[in-house]
């Protein structure tokens, strides 16, 4: 019996997978990793430090070298902290190495990864953190000094016990990127003062110097996410990574989105599988630049520390009261520069001595059509409510109950001046329906029990936008499956097409609280549907109705 429900899990895992809580995969952590420990080991060349540095950052574990960018690709996708991540490491059977070898044979092929699907055959856990990971997203519609709220000091010292991390991260874990890259980046500086304070006893100034840079490269893990686009749009709860978290990170990850960050610098970000492409080139080398920034911090640590010898170091100074906190923490850390401002921030405190322009505060503002696509690409519910149509002798009346998931294709396009007059959209998708209600003809005798379907099959829609805020929409289901009541079953083929005319009049339902959402939809419906119902032995079944859509 446990069998068979770890197969239907793994099957459900398999199919909700955020494809995931991965923004970057593992090949693309991996290359952003290596390529900015290489750049910044040069820049220690020129002034005769990088060997120092290197002797320290050598690691080999299980009887293979890790590279910096492999600490990167693993940390928080397939480990779930950093002693797990050296005790599975320093263990050559174990399945973390079987995993690496498997992402290495992939990325040999030319892909930057390993299938999810053989991923999570070689180990379940890796499904399991890519469902209930939070911390790999922005807290979409949060402002910037709101992502830094949860950070907790106290955490730091937890972090650096064995027995108290998994509680640590435990925390961590519901939090967002911003916040886990900060903390385990103070965790690491913390380890590498420590380490240059020992500088005159060699042999403990390395080791704590390793977990300092096994730490960061937890963190930087962390960092690199936040560069793309599709884990800044997210509400990332458990129960959303269930229904729409993937549809929405992966739209957005294709697609991009425009956005800002702290040196003024607006552009287009993406996600999985843009790394390193030649249209994407100013994109990677600001990942790779804001990794090096967070190396550069800690060898500084390291250096300071070694220097002075004191323990007025940077986590010292940060101060106590809660919003001195969060400023101090993104003036003094460089890498946050780099990444993008999450949506809805207060720009003005952000740029205390920049003007806000215009373009700046569109490419920070709320996303106007965000709703409008998960409404399209979201798993929702639909009710739908059918009476007769064209016919009172041959009908169908019953109540619909709808699941529309996953997606097949679509199209997003806006027109030459980024807006959305004059251009078409579409999305195809699957859907799954039970219905309940009766047959015509009407008052006969025989048709007077109840009639079940069960039907599954495709849904469309089709937009075309009248101007940048109003669309009209087409949409439709091609469905099969069977009916049964009346003292006979037979196969259905059940097509049908309608129209949904709330955004002609300003009224658009995705854009409301979830708890108005339905009952607005039924005393206000405008979403209609005419279809048929086909049978081999009885004529055609015409219906008339309405539709509620509850996107999850």
């Amino acid at each position: 019996m446990m069998k068979k429900i770890k197969i239907l899990a793994l099957v459900a895992l398999l199919f909700l997978l955020p494809a995931s809580v991965c923004a970057y995969n593992y090949g693309e952590h991996k290359a952003i990793g290596d390529q900015a420990f290489i750049k910044f080991v040069r820049s220690l060349q020129e002034s005769g430090r990088a060997v120092t540095f290197l002797s320290f950052s050598d690691l080999k574990l299980g009887g293979a070298n890790i590279s910096y960018g492999t600490l990167n690709g693993l940390s928080g996708d397939h480990v779930g902290d950093p002693y797990a991540l050296i005790e599975l490491l320093s263990d050559s059977s174990s399945a973390l190495h079987k995993i690496m070898a498997l992402h290495d044979e992939y990325i040999a092929m030319g892909s930057s990864a390993a299938p999810d699907g053989k991923l999570v055959k070689l180990d379940f856990g890796y499904a399991m953190l890519a469902m209930k990971n939070l911390s790999h997203f922005y807290r979409y519609g949060k402002s910037f000094q709101e992502q830094l709220r949860p950070f907790d000091q106290a955490i730091i010292r937890q972090c650096q016990r064995p027995e108290l991390v998994k509680a640590a991260f435990n925390k961590l874990n519901k939090t967002n990127a911003i916040n886990m890259y900060v903390t385990l980046h103070l965790v690491a500086m913390d380890w590498a003062a420590q380490s240059g304070r020992l500088k005159d006893q060699p042999e403990q100034a390395r080791n704590l110097m390793r977990f300092a840079l096994l730490f960061n490269g937890f963190a930087d893990h962390f960092l690199e996410d936040s560069f793309s686009s599709g884990h800044l749009v997210v509400k990332r709860t458990v129960v959303a990574s269930v229904v729409n978290n993937k549809a929405l990170h992966d739209f957005y990850s294709a697609n991009g989105t425009v956005v800002l960050n702290r040196k003024a610098e607006i552009w287009k970000a993406h996600g999985d599988g843009t790394f390193n492409k030649p249209e994407f080139i100013n994109e990677s080398a600001r990942v790779i630049e804001a990794v090096e920034l967070s190396l550069s911090d800690l060898w500084m640590a390291y250096e300071n520390a070694a220097l002075t010898q004191t323990e007025a170091d940077f986590i010292t100074r940060i101060p106590e009261e809660k919003k001195m906190q969060e400023n101090y923490l993104l003036n003094n850390i460089p890498a946050l520069k780099l990444v993008p401002i999450p949506y809805n921030s207060d720009l003005p405190s952000l740029f205390e001595n920049t003007l806000v322009t215009d373009s700046m505060k569109k490419a920070n503002q709320i996303l106007p059509y965000r709703n409008f696509v998960r409404s399209r690409i979201g798993n929702s519910v639909v009710v739908g409510i059918n009476g007769p149509s064209f016919s009172t002798k041959n009908y169908y009346r019953a109540f619909d109950f709808r699941i529309n998931a996953g997606s097949i294709s679509n199209r997003y396009s806006v027109n030459s001046k980024g807006g959305k007059k004059g251009v078409w959209d579409y999305w195809h998708g699957y859907t799954l329906a039970y219905s309940w209600g009766e047959t015509g003809p009407y008052r006969d005798e025989f048709h007077k029990g109840a009639t079940h379907q069960f039907r599954a099959g495709l849904r469309s829609n089709f937009d075309y936008w009248l101007s940048d805020k109003k669309f009209i929409g087409i949409y439709g289901y091609m469905e099969g499956g069977i009916q049964y009541g009346n003292r006979e079953t037979s196969l259905i083929f059940v097509p049908s097409v309608g129209l949904q005319l709330g955004s002609l009049l300003n009224i658009n339902y995705y854009n409301m609280p979830g708890w108005l959402r339905l009952p607005a939809q039924y005393l206000l419906p405008l979403k209609f549907r005419q279809g048929v119902v086909l049978t081999v032995k009885q004529p055609p079944k015409y219906f008339y109705g309405f539709e509620m859509d509850f996107v999850l």
